[in-house]
């Protein structure tokens, strides 16, 4: 899309070059940053902990510097001048990019750098005490840095402004125009369709026997992303203690996991989802031009769809099983016998209410994430105190998905997008979930053959067709618009809704 729009226009548009230039300095101050949070949560020594807070804390605070500084938006604004006076191809998408760039400018001016310093700082302690926390059970370690977050977290919503509530402002930075008033809607809409869902879905036996040593797991997961299209070369697999995926390059992916040596699916499922943040991230990259406002994700609903879709839609069908199913027994060591296909199969796509999000099952994932957002939106209200959270999370659970708690490990301890100061990420995943559906049935109707392309271990065919409609627009579009360009409809969940149905269809055969 880019390259015929933008062909040669370093050589004709000087003032957008020197913008360009200058933007791809930040581009690196912010990869830098992010090479050292991942080394961070892989393998820093424990002593390093402190000085890598000061590391972080400096180095968000240059990057925020040379963002909002005037040097930077004078050479912005007389690229935009530049861009308004000439008549030159591509330039719709220069003023949509140069749009992006002074709404992103204009909302990070709000922060003072001290803030910046400071919210870098807290969180990068905040890790490593919530690591520790979560590992002994031990929510009153915790909750005084947590509180210090929150306050951070107000305070970023205070300078941000917002007309009806602080949440919003929070939901903004990771899905843009969204409000909690809708998502409230959305979410009760949602929660009533997979009620009845969840009370005809089945349960099924623990496959496995014995226990599967990590080093005997790590060669099938490294294969993983492969075979979903990252490239050897452009990639690394590690463990965390929550997995993750980050970006610190252009070309340098980095997705990680988390080992259960009784569940080798455990860690499957979370490379399989880490890798569709990672296959987005990289076909992003593809796009011609350098590192600019416009090669980004849209919103953090539609990165969690390109996630979801690999983990649900393509990893937990039939077919892709069936394609892979020999090369796990064999990388596992596990005979056909001890574990035949139909009883793998049927607890891939079990259905039970249990506690840890991430390893829920599809159809009751949502309500983990309607918890949080309920918790959430609460705290923002000032309606809960973090004193009362630990309760709030066990009567949640018990509301929503009929199941005890028994310990803050297992429960508000358990994810780490709080130690980051990450309110209002969640709804995200639920909105992914979404996408997810849509996207993948639109991409069905026009490849109707995928499914058969998936049991010989082909996934080609999706990669091009989610490049071609997701990754390559970049931030060109709304959330809304590429969802509906890429299916023909607005945003539906009915389509999440008809899937998740019809896994439970499947179950019933098996």
């Amino acid at each position: 899309m880019w390259e015929s729009e933008l062909q040669n226009w370093e050589n004709i548009l000087p003032a957008f070059k020197a913008y360009r230039d200058e933007f791809r300095n930040i581009y690196h101050l912010r990869n830098i940053g992010s090479v050292l949070h991942w080394d961070m949560e892989i393998g820093i020594p424990s002593d390093g902990l402190s000085e890598r807070g000061d590391q972080l804390s400096f180095l968000s605070g240059l990057a925020h510097k040379s963002f909002i500084g005037d040097p930077f938006r004078s050479l912005a604004e007389k690229a935009r001048d530049e861009n308004t006076r000439t008549d030159l191809p591509g330039k719709s998408l220069r003023e949509r990019e140069l749009n992006l760039l002074f709404k992103d400018l204009d909302r990070s001016s709000c922060l003072p750098i001290s803030w910046v310093e400071e919210f870098s700082k807290v969180t990068s302690q905040a890790h490593s005490i919530w690591v520790d926390a979560r590992k002994k059970n031990d929510a009153s370690s915790f909750l005084p840095i947590l509180q210090k977050i929150v306050d951070l977290v107000f305070q970023k919503a205070d300078y941000f402004g917002f007309s009806t509530e602080a949440y919003d402002a929070l939901l903004d930075e990771y899905e843009p125009e969204a409000k909690a008033a809708d998502l409230e809607v959305l979410f009760a809409d949602l929660r009533k369709s997979l009620v009845p869902l969840i009370a005809k879905a089945k349960d099924a036996t623990f496959p496995f026997q014995g226990n599967f040593p990590i080093d005997s797991q790590i060669p099938f997961n490294t294969s993983l992303p492969v075979l979903l299209g990252l490239p050897k070369s452009g990639f690394r697999l590690d463990s965390s203690a929550h997995p993750f995926s980050t970006s610190l390059g252009s070309f340098d992916k980095r997705i990680t996991t988390r080992y259960e040596e009784s569940d080798p699916l455990s860690s499957v499922y979370s490379v399989l989802h880490e890798t569709g943040h990672a296959l987005y991230e990289a076909g992003i990259s593809l796009l011609a031009g350098g590192p600019s406002p416009l090669k980004d994700s849209v919103s953090l609903g539609v990165h969690e769809s390109q996630s979801r879709l690999w983990e649900n839609q393509v990893g937990r069908s039939k077919e892709f099983w069936e394609g892979i199913y020999p090369l796990f027994l064999k990388n596992l060591g596990i005979s056909e016998a001890s574990l035949p296909f139909s009883k793998l199969y049927s607890f891939v796509n079990k259905s039970k209410p249990s506690l840890i999000r991430v390893e829920a099952d599809q159809i009751t994932y949502n309500l983990h994430v309607i918890l949080r957002f309920q918790i959430e939106r609460a705290i923002f209200k000032k309606e809960l105190v973090l004193k009362d959270l630990s309760g709030a999370w066990k009567d949640g659970m018990k509301s929503l998905l009929g199941v005890d708690v028994p310990d803050d490990s297992k429960g508000f301890l358990q994810d780490v997008h709080w130690s980051g100061g990450a309110f209002g990420y969640f709804p995200t995943y639920s909105l992914g979930n979404i996408y997810a559906a849509q996207l993948y049935s639109a991409f069905l109707k026009q490849n109707p053959k995928f499914p058969d392309e998936l049991k010989n271990r082909e996934t080609s065919s999706l990669l091009d067709w989610l490049r071609k409609h997701v990754h390559s627009k970049g931030r060109s579009l709304e959330a809304k618009e590429l969802i509906r360009q890429a299916t023909g409809e607005e945003p539906n969940s009915k389509y999440l809704v008809e899937y998740l149905d019809s896994k439970i269809k499947e179950q019933e055969v098996i």
